[in-house]
């Protein structure tokens, strides 16, 4: 049985340093590796990065994350899910990035009673200690997580906020009942679906509308993920959305190392 993360040392067992001299883990006979996306404002300047997990089996073919993440056992997806925060946090703080980090929440972890509840102390203090600001560090769950929740990710995700984290609301507007947890959470950034931005270039204009008014009625920054396009880019623009993410502006990759920790 492998032993649970619950301490630093634990993690640092896992941990190794590509040829490049970015941080990896070995974990369940699969690599982990992080890749980011740049977010952009409309202006063109950098908002931040959006961290992405990678897996590679032992072979060193690709794994689909969400596959990886399902052949584990309940306690392991878990610590796989805290082990590819670490690597992401290590391998930004490495680049010297200037904006902000979002990271995706396995729901699992937050809610689960060993999970984010007594561990939001730990991950400030070394957030702290890498010189990242926690306000830069942006939470982000996906809209179905909260929708099919019980209430307690909902309330983690408060903790989150209330601990100086920004909360992020994934894939936004693919349901159609989010409405009222959205304006009792007001999560700082509203991550459109982009099947809304693909209804909205055929002319299908009504459901992106409501949720941009929802979004500007509670606050949130805006963001249309999945731009491809400069027809799409110049049409989100036209609309006022503030922030963008996609393929047609960046795609994922490595971040330079640029500063030894």
């Amino acid at each position: 049985m492998m032993a649970r993360l619950d301490s630093q040392q634990a993690f640092e067992q896992h941990l190794q340093r590509d040829t490049a001299q970015r941080y990896v883990a070995q974990f369940a006979g699969c690599w982990l590796q992080s890749c980011f996306q740049p977010i952009f404002y409309r202006s063109g300047g950098v908002f931040g990065h959006e961290a992405l997990l990678r897996v590679h089996d032992a072979a060193g073919d690709s794994v689909r994350p969400d596959r990886f993440f399902a052949s584990l056992p309940l306690l392991q997806q878990i610590d796989a899910d805290r082990l590819a925060r670490v690597i992401h946090i290590r391998n930004f703080a490495a680049s010297a990035e200037p904006g902000c980090l979002t990271l995706n929440l396995l729901p699992l972890t937050v809610v689960h009673e060993a999970g984010y509840g007594g561990n939001y102390a730990l991950m400030l203090q070394r957030l702290q200690l890498l010189g990242i600001d926690n306000g830069r560090v942006i939470l982000e769950v996906v809209e179905y997580e909260v929708e099919e929740g019980d209430g307690a990710l909902s309330a983690a995700l408060g903790a989150a906020a209330a601990a100086g984290f920004g909360i992020a609301v994934d894939d936004f507007g693919a349901m159609a009942s989010g409405h009222g947890w959205v304006r009792a959470l007001r999560p700082d950034i509203i991550k459109i679906d982009r099947s809304l931005l693909l209804d909205y270039m055929q002319g299908d204009n009504g459901q992106l509308a409501a949720v941009l008014q929802l979004g500007w009625e509670v606050g949130s920054r805006m963001l249309v993920e999945g731009i491809e396009t400069e027809a799409q880019y110049r049409a989100m623009c036209g609309l006022g959305v503030e922030l963008y993410q996609g393929f047609y502006l960046g795609r994922p990759g490595f971040l330079p190392v640029r500063r030894e920790l």
